[in-house]
């Protein structure tokens, strides 16, 4: 599952990527570490409004949720059940993409953890997700390639988008073909750099 990310570009970089504006009174925080279970605010894009980058807190709330909902249960959302779990189904529609410029996941060797940072060469891209109230969770999907290998335990990783294509077909619900082969010259180096 994917609980860290970074998104260390500017405002600027951002608007440029996604051909898209952030509200001036957003403050974002470019960040090398982005911990999932503290629920920050993220920049992301929904398809309401794909012209407009806007803040949410990672974690999705459902609508039907009480104050003491756990959010630590929905950063993440497989793919293959996102209609049958009560936390996402009602929410399908409700289409988005993180922006990000990579991610980190651990190997297990023996009693080692490994921290790898994945990405296309510190460039921007996104991951598929779901939205609800000002809240969002990453979809996940199988783990592919050199990700089977990096995390080897749960075998999972983000549903990756990187082109416009990618993005526009994500959130209009359309045929999408995810970027997750991190093994060819999506990675953009030879080996995961390690932490």
């Amino acid at each position: 599952m994917c609980y860290h990310f970074k998104q260390t570009k500017t405002i600027k970089d951002l608007e440029k990527k996604f051909k898209a504006t952030i509200d001036s009174s957003e403050t974002l925080k470019p960040s090398a570490d982005i911990n999932g279970f503290k629920y920050p605010k993220t920049p992301i894009i929904t398809n309401l409004d794909s012209s407009k980058i806007q803040l949410f807190n990672w974690g999705l709330v459902p609508d039907w949720a009480n104050e003491d909902w756990k959010r630590n249960y929905t950063l993440n959302a497989r793919v293959e059940t996102l209609s049958e779990k009560p936390a996402f189904k009602n929410y399908t529609e409700n289409r988005c993409i993180i922006l990000v410029d990579g991610f980190y996941e651990w190997q297990h060797k023996g009693k080692e953890k490994i921290k790898f940072d994945i990405g296309f060469d510190n460039q921007l891209f996104a991951f598929a997700g779901l939205y609800s109230n000002n809240t969002y969770t990453i979809v996940t999907t199988e783990a592919k390639g050199i990700m089977r290998e990096i995390h080897n335990t749960k075998l999972r990783m983000p549903f990756s988008l990187k082109t416009d294509d990618d993005f526009k077909n994500w959130l209009n619900m359309e045929e999408v073909n995810p970027q997750y082969d991190f093994t060819t010259n999506q990675l953009g180096f030879s080996q995961p750099t390690l932490f």
